[in-house]
């Protein structure tokens, strides 16, 4: 089962006995959460009908929890975040089936497919959960397994959408292509950190839209953020402005080597989008063979306006020189101002 299958059934009351959320995705796995506590136990009985578990409970006391039958009527609420219970087993080399008894408790296992009608458990790990431990067939059986990995950068669009209308509003279409465009540089996106980020230009902005100049100035401290800014600052050949938002990076200690990353992915996509441009492509094309969304291609191409082939070249080999003087302790990070100054001359 995925997040939005399980977050609408939560919301219509179809409430499983058990759940296991499994993935790195923390934020889905917290939101799911929060709709059970939500759903199932009323605010003032939370001190005597939740309980939160940061590991696994000693298995007596777990199935203790699960039997114990509410003081004032009502539900229990056990989560247990961090568990280890699903994690594949060491076995001999060929075997297929899990010749121990997942738990070491027959008992568990019977209780999670007959579930008392007053109790409800959620397991949550950032683990991969073995699919062939007879706990996870059970859960899948009797209750609900929701996978939560990581979205893609292609498929953050719709989720910024539902936040902001979460946050009551609305972002500018070159503020959302912006931030969908840094967004692309992460190799991993992280909803938690975009949440609080759009939390933070919520709050910022000083209207019900939020511009691309809010975002800017709440987010500029994220590299995947100001590295846009810094690029359109270079090929406008802006360099003093470009060389504010490096020294602004560095300031907040920010890794050279990371920045340095950043920048050279830029430029090599800089160069091969102004090959390609030159070649006829026009920029859906160009955005397909870099891999990138289609906005992005079209930014690019218009970035690499700004620059010569040859610039962007000699750019490159420039970068590289660097990122290897870095890593050997050869230079210091301010070789990455000599570059941009270098980037920005007429």
């Amino acid at each position: 089962m995925e997040f939005s299958q399980a977050i609408t059934e939560i919301k219509k009351g179809q409430i499983r006995p058990v759940y296991l959320l499994h993935g790195e995705e923390t934020y889905f796995t917290r939101q799911l959460e929060h709709a059970l506590i939500d759903a199932i136990v009323p605010p003032d009985e939370r001190d005597m009908s939740l309980t939160i578990c940061d590991r696994d409970p000693v298995m007596a006391e777990l199935v203790n929890m699960i039997e114990t039958v509410p003081f004032m009527g009502g539900k229990n609420l056990i989560i247990v975040r961090g568990t280890q219970l699903f994690k594949a087993s060491r076995k001999a080399a060929g075997d297929t089936e899990e010749k121990e008894s997942d738990t070491g408790d027959e008992r568990l296992l019977n209780l999670l497919a007959a579930m008392p009608d007053y109790s409800h458990v959620v397991f949550s790990t950032t683990d991969s959960a073995d699919k062939r431990r007879k706990l996870y067939k059970t859960i899948e059986k009797y209750g609900a397994v929701v996978e939560l990995a990581p979205l893609k950068a292609r498929d953050v669009r719709p989720w910024i959408t539902t936040r902001l209308g979460e946050l009551g509003k609305k972002m500018a279409p070159e503020a959302v292509e912006h931030f969908l465009a840094a967004i692309s540089l992460m190799p991993q996106v992280s909803l938690g950190l975009l949440s609080s980020e759009l939390e933070k230009a919520a709050l910022y902005a000083k209207g019900s839209v939020i511009t691309r100049q809010d975002l800017e100035a709440v987010m500029s401290s994220l590299p995947e953020v100001s590295v846009f800014a810094r690029i359109d600052a270079i090929s406008q050949k802006q360099g003093g402005k470009a060389l504010k938002l490096l020294q602004d990076e560095l300031s907040t200690g920010e890794n050279a080597l990371k920045l340095l990353a950043l920048l050279v992915r830029q430029v090599r996509m800089l160069w091969q989008g102004k090959d390609l441009a030159s070649r006829g492509l026009g920029a859906r094309d160009i955005a397909e063979r870099l891999g990138v969304p289609p906005f992005v291609g079209e930014k690019l191409v218009r970035q690499a306006q700004g620059f010569k082939a040859a610039s962007l070249e000699k750019a490159m080999v420039a970068l590289a020189t660097a990122d290897q003087d870095l890593k050997m302790g050869r230079t210091d990070p301010f070789a990455l101002e000599r570059i941009i100054i270098e980037m920005c001359a007429k």
